[in-house]
């Protein structure tokens, strides 16, 4: 249903405009209204769809305009009175999806993606998880990555990260959303033990270089046992540990 709904508003009109009322895309796409209502909401959750001026209307989402602070990858933002430990749990070629193919404005199947999984913890205690794919024509080399398809790795970083601080100063951030989740990341590695009351937040960013996207993101956070801040050092940062448990 996801990618149905993805595909059909794609074809319908461009960023800013409004989508089709609820009723009226039920009937189109043979689906209940509940059904579609579920699927709304992950569109927005993900950054493709966005609340209009009035409310009560959603649109394709805009592009957005963030300060290079925000081209950070996910280890330099987040912070705890203990040291958080990334371990890559996989790193492998993939073809786009529905959504990956929306957000880096890509034909499907046009090009393979790099997608990189990593898990954040403290201790045991898993505290962010990051999904990130980039369009294999624009890795450099694959020495940034690593190997595709290797093991899962403790001491590894982000996608981002190991793309270098050159390839993130080519970049400016066009999407960067952040939004509740009702899933709680139980499909993502190590959040599966999570109970379905914990908080969860999402993080969806795109970075693009000349107007075309280059990467993607998808973050979960569990912001009641990290702080997250961007563009921070450690002087502002540091008294502000004393309210993560």
């Amino acid at each position: 249903m996801y990618d149905q709904l993805v595909d059909a508003l794609r074809k319908q009109g461009k960023p800013g405009d409004l989508i089709p009322p609820e009723l009226e895309l039920s009937a189109e796409l043979g689906v209940s209204r509940t059904v579609l209502r579920e699927a709304l909401r992950l569109l927005e959750e993900d950054g493709i769809i966005e609340r209009g001026i009035d409310p009560r209307r959603r649109q394709l989402a805009m592009p957005s305009s963030r300060p290079s602070a925000f081209n950070a990858p996910l280890e330099d933002m987040l912070y705890a009175g203990d040291r958080i430990s990334v371990r890559v749990i996989r790193t492998e070629l993939i073809v786009p999806t529905a959504w990956s193919s929306a957000l880096l404005e890509l034909s499907r199947n046009e090009v393979e993606l790099v997608c990189r999984e990593s898990l954040f913890s403290l201790g045991t205690e898993p505290v962010a998880s990051a999904l990130e794919v980039v369009p294999v024509t624009d890795v450099a080399s694959a020495s940034y990555i690593g190997s595709i398809g290797r093991e899962a790795t403790a001491g590894g970083e982000t996608l981002l990260a190991a793309l270098g601080p050159q390839f993130r100063s080519r970049c400016a951030p066009t999407l960067w959303r952040l939004a509740a989740t009702s899933s709680g990341g139980g499909s993502r590695t190590g959040f599966s033990r999570s109970r379905p009351d914990d908080p969860v937040t999402s993080l969806t960013t795109v970075l693009s270089r000349n107007g075309k996207p280059v990467y993607l993101a998808k973050h979960l956070l569990r912001l009641n046992l990290v702080l997250f801040a961007v563009g921070g050092n450690a002087t502002e940062i540091g008294p502000l540990l004393s309210q993560v448990p």
